[in-house]
């Protein structure tokens, strides 16, 4: 038997220590892709050589972190059923109703490397949705999920977060907060129909203040307007602001267009602006939760000063990132240990067979 062919099998002492192939084993590989989804991949071999003291590259750390990342998938970074009921359990405790239950999608521009010859690099979107509790002033989080995705991968995450069955409806008030994106709203309605549906307040508000800034020459009428218009949105009288928008009359063609697409706006979003009433229910206005998610996972690591990323690459760091932001990066690194290990025994096994 050639020396490589032997290689093709452990020695029972290799079995017993359940060793990796290859130079660096599985507590090596496990600290390389902790610092690998944290730091660039050459600050990440620099701290790592300085702790322990060998000679460990930056591709190599490259490498070990996207042979963890590649096998993440939601089933092993989504909270359990019973995690959920006994966070709810926890929260409700002392509370005289439900708890509310939030989910926020945003997306969030990130660096892509192009590999066909001629071809500019571009910004693709790295979508992306934070569940949360509210325990009183306080944000419980249950879990968060970001990746480089069109509308229909995004929606089979929604899926499958619907088929795992993990949201005991009868036990929370399941509400949705969203920017206004029409691809957000499609999803939700399809998948979470039940949850009040949110129309993020200061994106709104961003909307009144395009339009205050054309229509008003005088910056204080347009303070004035913006203000009295919040009021009113406040105490669930959009219909009035459309009413009141479609009298106005407008000097130029820009505010008359720029008028139009606001009124389009509070039209479309009518039923998630009924801010007195959210409020008083305890629901939140503003999609700040998914705001810092998105900063936190996606543009501390990818964004970084002349970086740019294979789609692949940058979605396996974002599965890492939320892998450890949902407390499950632990858990899941035993499985992948035990799953490389029972997957080589088998490859042994095949192949004494076919010998």
């Amino acid at each position: 038997m050639s020396a490589q062919s032997a290689r093709l099998f452990h020695t029972p002492y290799e079995d017993t220590l359940n060793l990796r192939d290859g130079k660096y084993q599985y507590d090596m590989q496990k600290i390389a892709a902790l610092f690998g989804a944290k730091e660039t991949f050459e600050e990440a071999a620099e701290m790592m050589n300085e702790i322990y003291r060998f000679d460990i590259s930056a591709d190599t750390v490259h490498k070990l972190t996207n042979q963890v990342a590649s096998e993440i998938s939601l089933a092993e970074i989504a909270p359990t059923a019973e995690e959920v009921a006994q966070i709810i359990e926890c929260i409700s405790e002392d509370n005289y109703r439900r708890p509310v239950l939030v989910f926020s999608a945003d997306g969030a521009m990130v660096p892509i490397r192009t590999e066909e010859k001629g071809q500019p690099h571009c910004w693709r979107e790295a979508k992306g949705i934070r569940g949360y509790l509210l325990d009183k002033d306080k944000v419980v989080h249950l879990l968060s999920w970001h990746q480089i995705s069109n509308v229909n991968e995004f929606s089979e995450f929604l899926a499958d977060l619907r088929r795992k069955d993990i949201i005991p409806l009868d036990k929370v008030r399941l509400c949705f907060v969203g920017d206004g994106a029409k691809w957000i709203w499609d999803c939700v309605k399809e998948y979470f129909p039940e949850c009040r549906q949110v129309l993020d307040y200061y994106h709104c508000s961003e909307h009144l203040h395009a339009f205050a800034k054309i229509h008003f020459p005088e910056a204080g009428k347009a303070s004035s307007w913006i203000e009295q218009t919040k009021v009113r949105l406040f105490h669930n009288n959009a219909a009035h602001v459309i009413a009141g928008l479609n009298r106005m009359k407008c000097k130029t063609a820009e505010a008359k267009t720029e008028r139009d697409n606001l009124v389009n706006y509070l039209k479309t979003n009518k039923v998630r602006i009924e801010y007195g009433r959210l409020r008083r229910g305890g629901y939140p206005l503003g999609s700040g939760a998914i705001e810092s998610a998105n900063k936190f996972i996606s543009n501390i690591r990818l964004k970084r000063s002349g970086a740019w990323w294979k789609v692949d690459y940058a979605n396996n760091i974002l599965k890492l990132r939320y892998a450890k932001y949902n407390s499950k990066f632990d858990s899941f690194f035993d499985q992948y240990e035990k799953s490389a290990q029972e997957k080589r025994v088998s490859r042994e096994k095949r192949i004494r067979r076919v010998k």
